[in-house]
């Protein structure tokens, strides 16, 4: 149902770990179908601190805080998501803020 309003794209790259300097590493780039809606607001991050949301971003693949969206030329930092379920339980879709 939600895949039909995912009519953008964005790369996305999942984190991989950490090198020896302690510097994030990525995989390749994904280009993914999604929605993305400009909207700040104040979110938690994984760390239960306080931090501004600049968007949300919806999606069907297992993007994770860490994570890495390109969109529109800019790098967005993944700072949150929140997984939606569908009514058979199973995750229906993902909100991402960045």
């Amino acid at each position: 149902m939600i895949k039909g309003y995912l009519n953008q794209t964005a790369t996305w790259e999942q984190k991989t770990g950490d090198d020896g300097y302690g510097e994030p590493t990525f995989a390749t780039g994904k280009e993914i179908a999604v929605r993305w809606e400009g909207k700040r607001r104040l979110v938690r991050d994984q760390y239960g601190n306080e931090v501004i949301s600049e968007a949300r971003v919806f999606c069907v693949e297992t993007v994770g805080p860490g994570d890495v969206l390109t969109y529109d030329g800019t790098d967005w930092p993944v700072i949150a998501v929140s997984e939606i379920p569908g009514l058979d339980g199973s995750e229906h879709f993902r909100e991402v803020a960045v």
